[in-house]
C-alpha cells in the first residue's frame, strides 16, 4: 500500500495480512471526509451514499463505495493520527509564513453532541428516577392483576402496557448499571459539589446558550491574528470556560518547537476565562496577555456613556430584577467605618457589633459587622438593606482593609485594561478568533457534533479546523 508519510499515523490500525477485504488509503478517506467537511455533512451514510451518487465524491474516492461504518469508524477510530495529522498541518502552515506569531486569541463556542440531555442527572436524581420507572411498571402489572381475565389478556391494551412495562424496566436496569459503573461527577468549583451525570455521555454536559440549554462540549479554540489559522483546538465536557485556559497553553507551547510566548506573543481572551488563578498561571509562566474582567467595559466611558450600552444596561436590569427573588441593597461603601477604632455604623445612624478582621481573601483581610436584631427590626431602611426578611440576625457588612490591601493579578489586568496599549491590543481578539468560529459554525454549517467523548469529539473538531486551515493555506500560500 503506497501511503503519504503524513499519514503513516493511521497506518497502525491496518492489519497487514491475506485475511479479509483490502482496506481503503487513508489517504482517499480523508479526502472523502474533508470534502463532506467542507459541505457540513457529518453523517457518515449521508457520506456514503454521495460516493455513489455525486460526481465530486464519485472522483475522490476512485469509484470506491466505502460502507458508512467504516467512514464513522475512521473518525471515532483514530483520534491519535487525527491530533498528529493536525499538528502537521499546522506546521505546514507555519513553513509558509502564515503564521505571525505575535497574537494568540482563544474562545470556544459550545456544540451539542450525540447525547441526550433528558439522561442526565445527578446520581441521587437518577436513582429517584429508577425508582419511580419501577414503580409505575408495577402499578400497570397490578392493575391488570386485579383485572385479570382472559378476554383482557387478549386486548390490545394489555399487550401495549406490557411493552411499556418491558421498556421502563428496561430503561430502570440502564440507569442501575450505570450507576453501580460510575462514580459521581464533581465540579471543578472550590464547593466540589456533585454535578449532573449524563447516561448516553458521561464526559459532556449541560450548557446554556443563546439558543437554549444543549447536552454537548465546548470547542475551545487558539487562532493567529496574522491569518486567522488555528493553532489548537480541544473539546471539553465543561461549561466553566476559565478551566479550559491552562490545558489551552500548554498544548500551544506543545505545538511549536520554540517558546512562542518568550518571543513576545500576545495571548487574548474574553471575560470568560479570567480569574485570579489562570492570571497568576500567565504570570508564573511568564506570559504576556489581556484577559479584562467583567466589569471593564463599565471603567471605559467610550462605551458606559453611550446611548446603546445605557439601554441595554437598563434592560438587563429589569430582566435581573424581575428573575430576582432578592432585592438590591445598600452596599458596603454606604456604612460609615471607622478602621482604627473598629467601629461601624449603618446608614440609619445605628452602631453595629465588630466581628473581627480575620477574614481573609486574595485581596487582603477584612473587617466585618453586623446590625444588631432589634434595630435591623425596627429599621425604617429595612427594605433598602436586608434581601430579605429579618428574622434570626441583622445585616452584615465585609469590607477591605484598604492599608492592608494586597496588589492581586486582577488588579494589574485591571491596569493593562484600562490603558489605550491594552483597549488596543485587546480590540485585536475579535477579528482573530471569531471569524474563525463564522466559518466552521455558519459558512461550513457545522450545529452538531455526532460522536462521544471528549477524545472523539476533539477529533471531529479538529477535522473541521483541519478544512478551516487547509482553505488558508490554498488562499494566502506561495
Amino acid at each position: 500500500m503506497n501511503t503519504d508519510k503524513n499519514t503513516d499515523g493511521f497506518l497502525s490500525r491496518y492489519k497487514y495480512s491475506n485475511v479479509g477485504r483490502k482496506a481503503y488509503p487513508p489517504e482517499l478517506l480523508l479526502r472523502v471526509i474533508f470534502s463532506a467537511y467542507y459541505r457540513g455533512i457529518t453523517s457518515s451514510r449521508v457520506i456514503a451514499k454521495l460516493c455513489t451518487t455525486d460526481l465530486t465524491f464519485m472522483a475522490l474516492a476512485v469509484g470506491t463505495t466505502p460502507h458508512f461504518t467504516t467512514i464513522a469508524n475512521f473518525v471515532s477510530g483514530n483520534c491519535e493520527a487525527i491530533k498528529e495529522l493536525f499538528h502537521k498541518i499546522l506546521l505546514i502552515c507555519d513553513e509558509s509564513g502564515l503564521i505571525g506569531k505575535e497574537h494568540f486569541a482563544i474562545d470556544g463556542c459550545k456544540l451539542p453532541t450525540d447525547a441526550s440531555k433528558q439522561w442526565s442527572g445527578t446520581h441521587p436524581e437518577l436513582e429517584k428516577k429508577s425508582t419511580k420507572m419501577r414503580a409505575r411498571a408495577e402499578r400497570i402489572v397490578d392493575k391488570h392483576l386485579e383485572s385479570d381475565s382472559t378476554k383482557n389478556n387478549q386486548s390490545g391494551h394489555y399487550k401495549k402496557d406490557m411493552q411499556t412495562v418491558e421498556t421502563l424496566l428496561k430503561t430502570a436496569d440502564k440507569i442501575d448499571g450505570f450507576l453501580a459503573e460510575n462514580e459521581p461527577r464533581i465540579g471543578h468549583s472550590k464547593s466540589k459539589k456533585e454535578v449532573q451525570s449524563n447516561i448516553t455521555d458521561n464526559e459532556s454536559c449541560k450548557m446554556t446558550t443563546s439558543k437554549g440549554t444543549i447536552q454537548g462540549m465546548a470547542c475551545v479554540t487558539a487562532a493567529d491574528e496574522k491569518h486567522q489559522i488555528i493553532i489548537e483546538a480541544r473539546a471539553f465536557g465543561v461549561g466553566q470556560e476559565q478551566i479550559t485556559l491552562k490545558p489551552m497553553v500548554e498544548s500551544i507551547k506543545d505545538k511549536f518547537e520554540e517558546d512562542v510566548f518568550s518571543a513576545g506573543c500576545v495571548l487574548t481572551a474574553d471575560t470568560g476565562y479570567c480569574s485570579e488563578d489562570n492570571l497568576q498561571f500567565l504570570h508564573d509562566e511568564n506570559i504576556k496577555s489581556v484577559i479584562p474582567d467583567n466589569q471593564f467595559r463599565m471603567r471605559d466611558p467610550v462605551y458606559s456613556d453611550s446611548e446603546t450600552f445605557k439601554a441595554h444596561k437598563k434592560k438587563r436590569q429589569k430582566t435581573r430584577t424581575d428573575n430576582k427573588k432578592t432585592r438590591d441593597v445598600f452596599p458596603g461603601s454606604e456604612f460609615v467605618i471607622d478602621f482604627v477604632k473598629k467601629e461601624a455604623v449603618c446608614p440609619n445612624g445605628k452602631e453595629m457589633i465588630y466581628l473581627g478582621d480575620d477574614f481573609e481573601t486574595k485581596s487582603g483581610p477584612h473587617i466585618r459587622f453586623r446590625g444588631y436584631l432589634k434595630d435591623c427590626r425596627e429599621c425604617p431602611l429595612q427594605e433598602q438593606c436586608m434581601q430579605k426578611e429579618v428574622k434570626s440576625q441583622g445585616r452584615q457588612i465585609s469590607v477591605l482593609i484598604e492599608s492592608k490591601r494586597r496588589v492581586t493579578q486582577l488588579d494589574k489586568m485591571k491596569k493593562i485594561i484600562d490603558s489605550d496599549d491594552g483597549k488596543k491590543m485587546y480590540s485585536k481578539r475579535m477579528y482573530t478568533i471569531e471569524p474563525v468560529f463564522g466559518n466552521i459554525c455558519s459558512n461550513k454549517g457545522l450545529d452538531k457534533l455526532s460522536l462521544r467523548g471528549e477524545s472523539k469529539v476533539t477529533a471531529q473538531w479538529q477535522l473541521y479546523c483541519m478544512v478551516h486551515n487547509a482553505e488558508k493555506l490554498w488562499r494566502y500560500a506561495s
